[in-house]
This record gives structure tokens, sequence and C-alpha cells, in this order.
């Protein structure tokens, strides 16, 4: 039980931004951030969504949840460690993305 906890939870160490719901750890991972979907790069609202998420992953680490897999992406649950804030829970409250209740069961409507 504590090998597949301690693989389920990860440190995203200096993220840099893809786009409004899209990163990359510094260790080359891709993470797709999980019950949310953001404008992307190409949309209208896309580079407001970008700078949004750099703005809240500005200068700390992450602690990722995995909940899965999209693509060449892990798909997961992320909170800044310097105050446990939900990322996804940010980008929603400010406007720069939207809850995906398919995904996350309503879980960022709120």
């Amino acid at each position: 039980m504590i090998a597949t906890l301690a693989a389920a939870v990860f440190l995203c160490a200096s993220p840099g931004v893809i786009d409004g719901d899209s990163l990359r750890c510094q260790d080359g991972t891709r993470v797709r951030i999980w019950g949310i979907q953001a404008p992307e790069r190409h949309h209208a609202e896309g580079p407001a969504a970008t700078r949004a998420m750099s703005d809240i992953i500005r200068r700390t680490d992450l602690r990722c949840e995995r909940k899965g897999k999209s693509y060449d992406r892990v798909v997961a649950r992320c909170r800044r460690t310097s105050d446990g804030r939900d990322i996804a829970a940010e980008m929603v409250r400010h406007g720069h993305a939207a809850d995906w209740p398919r995904y996350s069961g309503g879980e960022y409507a709120r």
C-alpha cells in the first residue's frame, strides 16, 4: 500500500507552463491538470489563461496526485508546496478555466 501511495504522489519541481491546463516539470514530466478545461493557446483567451497559470505557479514547486494518463501526459491534481493551494481551483476562481465535471465530478463548479 505504501509503494502505491508513493507512486501516486510526486513532486513537480520548477514547473514550466505549456498552457492554461498543462505543465512540464523540471524532470520533463508533462502534466495535464485534472478536473478543469482552459482555453488552448491559439484561442482568444488562451494567452491570458497561460499567463494566469504562470502567475499561479511562479516560484513554487507542486505536489501532484496522479489521477490517470492522457496521451503522453500524466493527469494530476496539483497543489502548490508553498501554501497547499489547488492550482485548478485557482484557475477557475480567477476565471481562466472552467470546471470539467466529466472528470472532476463538479469539484470546481462550487
